[in-house]
């Protein structure tokens, strides 16, 4: 039985859906840790949960781009955080 073509995305939202999930979510992980990074003294610990924690990110992150309605929203969303992670690494360098 086919999917209701209502509920069903453009092929340009799934494209950008799929673009922000996949290398916004990344860049918006790495970011995020790095900011973690910049934040902390002691960096030993980082580095060890960063490679389990990443992933959940990561994953949850492409859950969320999926769940919104319009690919251009969640990479304004992405590209904002993106932006405020930048600024956080820069200042505290």
């Amino acid at each position: 039985m086919p999917a209701n073509a209502k509920y069903l995305s453009s092929g340009g939202q799934r494209f950008l859906k799929t673009t922000a999930g996949i290398l916004g979510g990344f860049i918006v992980t790495i970011l995020f840790h790095n900011a973690i990074g910049t934040l902390l003294e002691s960096k030993g610990g980082l580095i060890i949960t960063t490679g389990y924690t990443s992933f959940i990110l990561w994953a949850a992150l492409m859950v969320v781009a999926f769940m919104v309605k319009n690919g251009w929203k969640i990479w304004g969303i992405y590209l904002l955080i993106i932006v405020l992670l930048g600024a956080v690494i820069f200042l505290n360098k």
